[in-house]
């Protein structure tokens, strides 16, 4: 039986995120969502982790954010599940699983902020998307976390 140490954290927090996305020729799509989330700290990282809601078009899934310094990668479980990979000054192809299939997505991230510890902290990530090796827009990813 393993020992919870001293360093290994779960905390109830309050996760606020604004996402912004532009596509070419769209108006710009924001989603504003404040909702109720765990804050983890193992083996040396912290991951976040809440539930999408209907909001954000994505009930039933599961979102887990793994944070290293500027590498977060964003793994979803559930009705929608993918995982995308944001590492500063890098690009990342995935997959995107989405109702009718799943498409080729890259990222291709600009900048990566990541002030997060014990007591919460933000989050900032800049990256493009590519469908099919396509530009398909620019988003722009903020989370503050902080106690409940």
């Amino acid at each position: 039986m393993s020992q919870q140490t001293k360093t290994d954290l779960k905390k109830d927090v309050i996760i606020s995120i604004r996402s912004r996305q532009d596509f070419a020729g769209c108006e710009p799509d924001q989603i504003d969502l404040v909702t109720a989330g765990r804050l983890y700290h193992r083996a040396g990282k912290y991951y976040i982790s809440y539930e999408e809601s209907e909001l954000t078009g994505m009930e039933g899934t599961r979102t887990t954010l793994k944070l290293e310094g500027r590498k977060i990668t964003m793994t979803r479980v559930g009705t929608h599940p993918s995982q995308m990979l944001f590492d500063e000054h890098k690009r990342h192809v995935g997959l995107y699983h989405t109702g009718v299939g799943a498409l080729t997505i890259s990222t291709h991230t600009s900048r990566v902020v990541n002030t997060v510890g014990e007591e919460g902290g933000e989050i900032f990530i800049d990256y493009t998307i590519e469908i099919d090796s396509n530009l398909a827009g620019t988003n722009r990813f903020e989370m503050e976390i902080r106690p409940s």
